[in-house]
């Protein structure tokens, strides 16, 4: 993350020598990126620099990217291997109970009764829901994020109740 900016995408080659170029996008879903007016790049001197997205064309597994500025190959070429940012802000609004990643990373985890059993160290998507990785006193442990066990998140105080199944954890694990 920089000043704000979260990475949605990765620069990966050119597509083409007009400026286009292939990216691998970080989300599930190549068709969100068309709601992304504006993202961020770094520039030479490390800061992110803005670009205006005029065209994000689904390729799967990539996309096709042209950027106002961007209109020769050697252009994309010097920002291959880079990342792609959005502002917070323009990300799509979610429903009730849905979450992004970024926020839930790092969130302290605890029971029902206020007991602490952790933080949320990393989360990996299994296809019928994700899984939190939740780094405890006896080491990881890992809870699949459904209504039964997460019970809520409280985004301001940075702090997720949840509901423990049997053999999800033992009482030795809570603090």
């Amino acid at each position: 993350m920089i000043n704000n900016l979260f990475p949605i995408g990765r620069v990966v080659k050119p597509h083409g020598v007009k400026g286009k170029m292939k990216v691998k996008y970080f989300g599930d879903d190549l068709h969100r990126f068309s709601f992304y007016r504006e993202v961020f790049i770094e520039g030479e001197k490390g800061m992110p620099e803005p670009y205006e997205v005029l065209e994000a064309i689904p390729q799967p597994p990539r996309l096709i990217l042209r950027l106002k500025g961007v209109e020769k190959i050697e252009e994309v070429e010097l920002l291959m291997g880079k990342e792609i940012f959005i502002k917070k802000e323009a990300f799509p609004a979610l429903g009730e109970r849905e979450y992004y990643w970024m926020d839930i990373l790092g969130m302290k985890v605890e029971t029902e009764e206020g007991k602490k059993i952790g933080k949320v160290k990393e989360i990996f998507p299994t296809g019928a829901n994700d899984v939190y990785v939740i780094e405890g006193k006896r080491g990881e442990i890992l809870l699949p994020a459904t209504e039964e066990v997460i019970l809520s998140v409280d985004l301001p105080r940075g702090v997720m109740r949840v509901a423990c199944l049997e053999g999800l954890w033992e009482d030795e694990d809570e603090i």
